[in-house]
């Protein structure tokens, strides 16, 4: 197992036994602390392990030592930007009812008078949200990796099992991945400046990745950006319980509470975003943590040496009690140089004057309190003008607060004759329109700098070319286009971290489930061969961009065919719109089976795809394929008409074949492999120019030699030199004519066979029809006999009975 890396505080690991370190030593140069033993030799892996805390072996004296120092470097840096933080409050403010004016909301309450806060930024900062974060995390996964160099089939895979694996990591592993992302891109607007913080976890046995906010992230003041910088501080709030089990693992030491509190926040953010962190500590006390990284000198050999160059550690101080509770070493073990290593990300929404950037309270929050404004008084001056308030003289109108309902009339005790002479109402005015003008413009303003101004889609003209719609949407997004860079570049960098700590801490075989089966990622997959990037596009900062140049793809697409892939044009368009499984609804280009010529013209009714191969019986599948057309039967049948150009292309690759095929057994010369002419791309490699020689020879004394060609010849204009090539195609040529001879005087027979069997089976079914005719006619002149013979004795038998009743009355 790779070692853990260091400088992170959720990290709980077993550390060696240290032995006492009582005899060491602190000297100052110039601004740095020298902590050490002149006797220990100078290599840090001589009486330790890489990654112990060496806080363990030092003194309390030299730890209190340099934590005062250190401590003195953090106040410095946090005063140097005090104006920043100033900034961020006030901004703050302008979401917050309870600060956003300057008069006390309470007393406005009190006095009936609105308190409402516009939500301009908090708009611009919910549709950035709503755009980067489907830009940053699609649903797919947000990591796509590169091939570094020539690609090849074996770093095509190994592309594959990095890409795999690091979206099954962010989406399933790292559950906090998109919460905090989620977090981070609504801040960023705001506040201008927010970080990541990427590290392994040995509690979790994986790598996380922490939003951290900009008040909770200190940096030097002379710094330019997070790589330079020499020193910067991660304040960390952590509950005491959280902390006693990082002690009980040997990660930090024990801090002696000295009972003070010196909560480095700044208290006045927390009240702003409505959080008491500190209400009661009896319940739930939290101590704060300075994770600092910096270079120091606490294991430097010569102390005496004013040009010693200090090298990078992480120390973290206990901020509440001033105190030392870990130091450990922060490069690579096997780094000679010891260059320091960053587990941090900055994320910048735009470049400020410094080292933090400016947010949308820097920016617009001047426009955001005017805004804010301008309702409270639209609002006041509806309120007063609906519900008037003025003056009455005292005692003169008796009965305080009169209330009037609709068609009542109520009783005044006046002394005067006129209560006009009694009362005054004050001259309230309904709210301006220039007030309201003056809010919607403030607004515009506001959103213009926010890119919140949505272009309408429906209100384009669609017959107007897809260009000029991807030209407006580019024109309204434009600081947001540069704010997609600049997160599209820090993702990256925080999907690099990522892919060093898998490189680090990963097995060196490790299989994960996918859906539809299993997979495998190497350790040795993370090398400098693949590239991690980011799945979204730094061009393309908004799915109505996406879908314009998807469209405009397949707008050409259609006008020329022959030049575009249609398949991956219609699979762009799916894929701009965010079409869930696509291959269920597009069906891909799939290749073409080995069929004999009856199951090709079937497959061609399916509308399933077929190919001529080199080794088909070319004479009988074109034969069979010209009847098909041919049949009567399918003439008329409209579904006739998509499939007659299929065919015929078929029939011409038989007829291509056909020709080689001749044309290879003629000149005795095998020639070089056919490339599959169904691919999009594919073409012929160059011929050896010796084989070229010998194969141009051979079939022209062929094609001059043969009874087609004196025909050919016949033609050609006198005294010129025949061309091999023409010969060639003309030799096709008759070759077809020939085949379709054959092939109609064929289909003719067949016909002609057809018909005579026709006439037989009619005949034949004639006779069986007058046979049977013949028949009936028999059976029902018998019948008719029987009836008559029947009906006859009938007759006697009644004349018979009728006679002896005659003689009986007789």
């Amino acid at each position: 197992m790779a070692r853990e890396p260091v400088a992170i505080q959720q990290q709980l690991v077993p550390f060696a036994e240290s032995a006492p370190a009582d005899d060491l030593q602190v000297e100052t140069i110039g601004d740095d602390v020298l902590i050490g033993d002149p006797e220990l030799d100078n290599n840090p892996e001589t009486d330790s392990t890489f990654d112990e805390n060496l806080a363990e072996e030092m003194s309390d004296k030299e730890l209190n030592s340099a934590a005062s120092e250190l401590i003195g470097y953090y106040n410095n840096d946090r005063e140097a930007r005090s104006e920043w933080e100033e900034r961020y409050k006030k901004g703050l403010q302008t979401l917050d009812p309870d600060g956003g004016m300057d008069e006390s909301e309470d007393e406005r309450a009190t006095r009936g008078l609105s308190i409402v806060v516009h939500p301009m930024i908090a708009e611009a900062a919910t549709q950035f949200n709503a755009k980067a974060i489907a830009e940053l995390y699609p649903s797919g996964g947000p990591v796509k990796t590169v091939i570094v160099g020539d690609p090849s089939e074996e770093l095509e895979e190994q592309a594959r099992r990095v890409r795999e694996y690091m979206n099954y990591q962010i989406t399933q592993e790292m559950p906090e991945y998109f919460p905090d992302l989620d977090q981070m891109l609504f801040h960023l607007p705001l506040v201008g400046q927010t970080f990541k913080k990427v590290w392994w976890d040995s509690n979790m046995d994986r790598q996380c990745s922490q939003f951290v906010k900009a008040e909770d992230f200190v940096v030097a003041p002379e710094s330019k950006d997070l790589y330079t910088s020499p020193r910067y501080t991660h304040v960390i709030r952590m509950p005491k319980n959280d902390y006693n089990r990082y002690v009980q693992s040997g990660y930090y030491l024990p801090s002696t509470d000295k009972g003070g509190d010196l909560d480095p926040s700044g208290d006045t953010i927390g009240e702003i975003e409505g959080v008491d962190q500190y209400a009661d500590d009896s319940q739930d006390e939290v101590m704060t943590l300075l994770e600092m990284h910096v270079y120091h000198s606490f294991e430097e050999e010569d102390t005496d040496d004013e040009n010693a160059v200090a090298i990078p550690y992480v120390v973290t101080v206990d901020y509440d009690n001033e105190s030392i509770v870990s130091i450990r070493r922060n490069w690579r073990e096997e780094d000679e140089l010891k260059k320091r290593r960053d587990w941090f990300v900055s994320y910048k929404f735009l470049p400020g004057l410094g080292f933090y950037g400016f947010g949308l309270y820097h920016l617009i929050g001047g426009l955001g309190k005017a805004a804010t404004g301008s309702l409270r008084a639209l609002l006041d001056s509806a309120a007063f003008s609906n519900m008037q308030g003025g003056f009455k003289l005292r005692g003169r109108v008796s009965g305080g607060e009169v209330q009037v309902s609709p068609g009542e009339f109520v009783d005044l005790d006046a002394t005067v004759d006129d209560v006009n002479k009694a009362i005054m109402p004050l001259p309230f005015k309904e709210p301006s329109g220039s007030l309201f003008s003056l809010l919607g413009y403030i607004v515009d303003a506001g959103q213009r700098f926010a890119s919140t101004a949505d272009l309408n889609v429906g209100d384009v003209n669609p017959n107007a070319p897809v260009g000029s719609t991807v030209a407006l949407i580019e024109q309204g997004s434009k600081a947001f286009s540069a704010i997609h860079k600049r997160l599209h570049y820090a993702q990256g960098q925080e999907f690099k971290l990522l892919a060093d700590l898998n490189a680090e801490n990963l097995p060196e075989q490790f299989t994960f489930s996918l859906i539809g089966g299993e997979s495998e990622v190497y350790a040795a997959d993370f090398n400098e061969r693949i590239d991690i990037l980011p799945v979204s596009d730094p061009n393309i900062f908004s799915t109505a961009q996406r879908i314009a140049q998807a469209q405009a793809v397949l707008q050409m697409a259609q006008s020329a065919p022959d030049m575009h892939d249609m398949y991956a044009a219609y699979k762009r368009m799916y894929e701009a719109i965010r079409i869930p499984n696509i291959d269920e609804i597009l069906v891909k280009p799939a290749d073409a089976p080995m069929l004999d010529p009856i199951d090709e013209n079937m497959s061609v009714m399916y509308g399933k795809p077929i190919k001529a191969f080199i080794e088909q019986d070319h004479d009988s599948h074109i034969a069979v394929h010209m009847q098909f057309l041919s049949d009567p039967s399918l003439a008329g049948n409209p579904g006739a008409a998509g499939m007659q150009p299929v065919l015929v292309a078929h029939v011409a690759e038989h007829i291509a074949l056909l020709y080689r095929t001749r044309m290879e057994a003629s000149i005795g010369v095998p020639l070089p492999t056919i490339p599959d002419l169904r691919e999009k791309d594919f073409q012929f490699d160059d011929i050896n120019p010796d084989l070229d020689r010998l194969i141009s020879q051979r079939a022209a004394q062929v094609v001059q030699e043969a009874p087609e060609m004196k025909k050919i010849a016949s033609i050609q204009p006198k005294g010129q030199k025949q061309d091999p090539l023409q010969y060639a195609k003309q030799l096709a040529q008759l070759e077809a004519e020939a085949l379709k001879a054959r092939t109609e005087s064929q289909i003719a027979a067949d016909q002609a066979k057809a018909q005579s069997s026709i006439e037989i089976k009619k005949a034949e079914a004639q006779q069986d029809m007058e046979i049977d005719a013949a028949k009936a006619q028999a059976d029902l002149q018998a019948k008719v006999m029987k009836l008559e013979a029947e009906l006859q004795l009938e007759r006697e038998k009644n004349a018979a009975k009728i006679q002896i009743e005659a003689m009986k009355n007789g």
